[in-house]
């Protein structure tokens, strides 16, 4: 009991930290979309916000899973937990298939830059993956439940994704539709800008520039997704397979996996929005705006006291 207390404390520890970093990090990307009009015309920020969004509402599933990580109970009921596990699977998916959404545009402006797809067809993107998310979505955690977990005496309450019988079929479902098929889109997304680039003509050093620092960010983007999810999978076929075994570094391992898992909507701000070229000026501007508001709010001005006491 004493060490999964202690392991409780950890997980806590790390995932709130995550959480503090990742919210941080999205309200700063909303800050900037709110701030910027022409933000919000950019058929790529679109998409960068829908991703976003989703991002933001897995943050915000964080806290009822340290609160179970802590306290070894879930801390509502079963109809709260079927909506907790809808809406962490239904942030999950809206997040995976914006980011291939973005994959598709910035391969078709990069491709066709004279003939990039029109703002209609950006919106439609932006309502297909948030319909498409919640209908795979349902089905997936239509039986997530309640369930007691370990010896009689010490029985530790979890909000589970399926029932027993359905796991490794929701698993194996869950791996398809939120890994292996965005994976395929993001690789031939990135095989085509590959090619592109392989044969395209001679082009100015600025537009060849651009372009491969579009293409890099597609393949990081790739990278951060695979690094981040594919631990998980990798951990539920090896206790499919009977290899898991409740020792210390099948422990360690397990807790690697669901700290990568949160990490992945933090990362995703910070790659396309808070590093991106595209928007150093307007980061620039966004800080330096909130720290002169925050000094001419301090500032002290002893003329314009002077002037007020001699007017009295």
């Amino acid at each position: 009991m004493a060490t999964a207390n202690i392991y409780g404390l950890i997980f806590a520890c790390t995932c709130g930290l995550i959480l503090g970093v990742g919210l941080c990090a999205n309200i700063l990307v909303f800050s900037l979309f709110a701030k910027h009009n022409s933000l919000r015309k950019n058929r790529l920020d679109i998409l960068l916000l829908s991703m976003t969004l989703a991002d933001f509402l897995t943050l915000l599933l964080i806290p009822f899973t340290l609160h179970s990580a802590v306290s070894q109970s879930w801390p509502l009921g079963n109809v709260f937990c079927k909506v907790y596990q809808f809406l962490l699977a239904f942030s999950l998916a809206a997040s995976t298939y914006s980011l291939c959404a973005v994959s598709m545009t910035r391969a078709m402006i990069i491709t066709n830059p004279y003939r990039p797809p029109d703002m209609d067809l950006v919106v439609l993107m932006f309502v297909l993956v948030w319909a498409l998310s919640f209908f795979v979505s349902l089905p997936l955690r239509m039986f997530a439940t309640r369930d007691s977990v370990g010896p009689s005496a010490a029985n530790f309450t979890y909000c589970l994704p399926t029932i027993h019988q359905h796991h490794y079929q929701v698993v194996l479902s869950q791996f398809v539709l939120f890994y292996l098929v965005p994976m395929l889109v993001i690789a031939f997304n990135y095989v085509r800008l590959a090619l592109f680039l392989h044969r395209s003509p001679v082009m100015s050093q600025a537009s060849a520039r651009n372009s491969r620092r579009a293409s890099i960010m597609v393949f990081l983007a790739a990278g951060s997704f695979s690094v981040c999810w594919l631990p998980s999978y990798v951990l539920e076929l090896c206790v499919y397979l009977g290899l898991y075994r409740q020792d210390s570094a099948w422990e360690v391992f397990y807790f690697v996996c669901t700290v990568l898992q949160y990490l992945h909507p933090c990362v995703n701000p910070v790659l396309y929005v808070l590093l991106s070229k595209r928007y150093r000026h307007r980061r620039a501007e966004w800080l330096f705006g909130c720290t002169a508001a925050a000094a001419a709010r301090n500032r002290v001005h002893p003329e314009v006291v002077s002037v007020a006491t001699e007017s009295l």
